[in-house]
């Protein structure tokens, strides 16, 4: 038994964890050493004529997690190929912390450091990193109010009429008039 297994032998709950989309635990035999959240925001700044810096808005960022885990002597060799799997996949996951739970997190990198003094453990600092969706709204509105009726009439077949010598001269006309700038 190593001193590692010895300190955590009585931990039944892990307070600092990574979870699937199911909220089912994916690294159980990790243990989270340190957590870092990192909760951003990027301000937008704009100096004015006078030197002075005005800050009229900002943008919150993907939240950035780092842990820190120590992978068991027993079974470090498949808990860390379960993280690199995960990483590889691009799987959302969820991390829960002391502060909070953080969903829609993608593991961003995975350096560890292999120490003959740290006996048979494997130390890593997993940074995770949050994936904002976003669902696009707006409405189109047409430039003229005589076209409101043609907005919802779905998909329509073109034509396969002509039009008349006339009305191509009358068009023609309406396009010339137009820009030229003669249109009334």
């Amino acid at each position: 038994m190593s001193i590692f297994d010895n300190l955590f032998q009585h931990a039944a709950v892990d307070t600092v964890a990574v979870f699937d989309q199911d909220f089912r635990q994916v690294f159980p035999s990790a243990r989270a050493l340190k957590a870092v959240v990192k909760e951003n925001a990027k301000l937008m700044e704009q100096p004015v004529e006078s030197g002075a810096v005005i800050t009229d808005h900002r943008i919150i960022l993907p939240i950035e997690i780092e842990l820190s885990f120590v992978l068991q002597a027993q079974d470090y060799l498949d808990t860390y190929r379960a993280i690199k799997q995960y990483f590889l996949n691009g799987t959302l996951l969820v991390v829960q912390t002391r502060s909070g739970v953080y969903q829609n997190q993608l593991i961003a990198s995975m350096p560890h450091e292999e120490d003959p003094a740290q006996y048979d453990t494997l130390v890593m600092a997993v940074s995770f990193k949050q994936v904002q969706f976003v669902t696009p709204q707006f409405t189109v509105r047409p430039q003229r109010p005589s076209n409101v009726s043609t907005v919802k009439r779905g998909e329509i077949q073109p034509s396969t009429r002509t039009p008349s010598p006339t009305t191509l001269k009358s068009w023609k006309d309406s396009a010339v008039n137009y820009w030229t700038g003669k249109a009334a």
